[in-house]
């Protein structure tokens, strides 16, 4: 047997301890396993004295001279692993072979969390748009309500001012009807068709002022009220206003979450198993 090979052989099992993760150490010469050290997470079952497989990492390792590094998925042996094979070269010539192996069972399932999270993250965020997108609709919609109710209480001033102009008539329809009364009962018997006349003005002056005062109440009613919708209307906006700021905030994490989620993803990914 070669003296390198002998060599490694001896230092096989303390290499495998040196290294900084889990790992497992085969050593073969040209045709078979000389050692074999499973590592606590990966047992591939390979015993000393099995031959090499061909187009194994061993057996293109010793045929080509060359060192090999595959991942393996987790359908061949039911563990990932990513296995390195490195040629045992002495006197010009390959006479074995140094193989590593590592698995990836972590890197996997920490690429799954990411991809899923990168997905949850995207749905969130699409979401959290179209929320923003309704939060702005809505302080627009409040906005304009908040316009049209100060209009509403404008308009409603003009009404109470129609409203006392009418009353006012009203008074002096009253006055001039008690005139033509007097007027009326000193021309006697002349006056009576007069008469008759002035008290009708003066039921309809004494109608008209009732009106008038009904529909001053009710006006009044109405400002009340439509102050109250103005005002309830103005902190729906404010609250609006908020809350399409708070959502804008809230998008914006995401989104950086979002980066962030695809880094993770990214930096799971094997980069480095080139041979």
């Amino acid at each position: 047997m070669s003296h390198l090979l002998e060599s490694i052989l001896t230092v096989a099992p303390i290499l495998q301890k040196a290294f900084l993760f889990d790992c497992m150490v085969g050593v073969t010469d040209r045709e078979k396993f000389l050692a074999y050290y499973p590592a606590p997470g990966l047992h591939l079952g390979i015993k000393v004295g099995d031959p090499l497989r061909p187009g194994s990492i061993n057996a293109t390792a010793v045929a080509e001279g060359r060192r090999v590094v595959r991942k393996i998925s987790k359908e061949i042996y039911g563990i990932p692993y990513v296995a390195v094979g490195y040629p045992i070269m002495e006197g010009g010539q390959v006479v074995g072979c140094l193989s590593t192996g590592v698995t990836t069972e972590q890197e996997d399932r920490l690429r799954e969390i990411a991809e899923n999270l990168t997905g949850a993250l995207g749905d969130i965020a699409l979401h959290t748009e179209s929320l923003a997108k309704e939060a702005d609709y809505l302080a627009q919609a409040s906005h304009t309500l908040s316009d049209t109710a100060a209009q509403m209480e404008s308009k409603i001033a003009e009404t109470s001012q129609i409203n006392d102009l009418i009353r006012t008539i009203s008074t002096r329809s009253n006055v001039l009807g008690l005139n033509a009364v007097l007027e009326a009962a000193r021309a006697g018997a002349a006056g009576r068709g007069f008469s008759v006349v002035a008290e009708e003005i003066r039921h309809l002056s004494q109608t008209t002022s009732t009106s008038a005062k009904s529909i001053f109440r009710i006006l009044d009613e109405m400002n009340q009220l439509v102050g109250v919708v103005s005002a309830e209307m103005e902190r729906t906006l404010n609250h609006s206003i908020e809350q399409s700021t708070r959502i804008q905030e809230l998008y914006a994490v995401m989104q950086r979450l979002r980066d962030m989620a695809e880094q993770l993803k990214t930096a799971a990914a094997t980069t480095a198993y080139e041979e």
